[in-house]
């Protein structure tokens, strides 16, 4: 089936579909709560840590994922409005059926120098 013809057929994608699974997963596992409407509110990101991290979170088919500067600058003006929380993405790969095939963190390099500078002390 042909992206034209889904969208004619207004059926999601797999990608689509598992969305607010893995939101729903990451919350779980990090100890954050889900942001009411994916963040389409007045509080922003899909995972929330309060005082702590926010986190976007994505999932997609295809064997790569872009990252664009506006996509780190509307987390990051999320994150730091609050509190100073920590900005980051969550990018789940999924294979042609749909399942996770794998899922890795992305983070600006000042939340590593901050981790590293917590460490130390």
């Amino acid at each position: 089936m042909g992206l034209r013809e889904r969208k004619a057929d207004k059926l999601p994608s797999n990608a689509h579909r598992r969305a607010p699974k893995q939101e729903k997963e990451c919350a779980k596992r990090i100890g954050g709560t889900i942001t009411p409407r994916s963040g389409a509110g007045d509080v922003k990101g899909d995972v929330r840590i309060k005082g702590y991290a926010r986190i976007e979170c994505k999932t997609t088919l295809q064997k790569s994922f872009s990252i664009t500067r506006e996509l780190v600058r509307k987390i990051e003006e999320a994150a730091l409005a609050s509190q100073g929380e920590l900005p980051a993405f969550c990018i789940e790969f999924l294979n042609p059926d749909g399942e996770r095939d794998c899922e890795i963190a992305v983070v600006p390099v000042f939340v590593l120098e901050m981790l590293g500078l917590q460490r130390t002390r």
